[in-house]
């Protein structure tokens, strides 16, 4: 099984394929939201943290296509664009 594929501040770009996890590498996950241009293409899972564990924000590949996310401070102060593409 192939793990998923380490997304890191600042990159803009990122290659999967269909079935495969995208994590997005932030320090505090709870301060970041995420988005989709399209979910049917990749779908997102914002960052948590429950008291006892805490989870990076997360995609999903699901279909072949290209979809635009966007991380983003939910103060406003910075945002992180990646253009997705993903394979059969």
């Amino acid at each position: 099984m192939i793990g998923p594929v380490i997304v890191e501040p600042g990159q803009t770009t990122a290659e999967t394929t269909v079935g495969r996890g995208l994590y997005f590498n932030v320090s505090d996950p709870t301060a970041w939201s995420i988005e989709t241009s399209d979910a049917a293409i990749v779908a997102v899972t914002p960052g948590t943290d429950d008291g006892s564990s805490v989870t990076v924000p997360f995609g999903e590949a699901l279909a072949p296509g290209k979809a635009t996310i966007d991380v983003f401070k939910n103060d406003g102060s910075e945002t992180w664009t990646i253009e997705v593409t993903v394979a059969p």
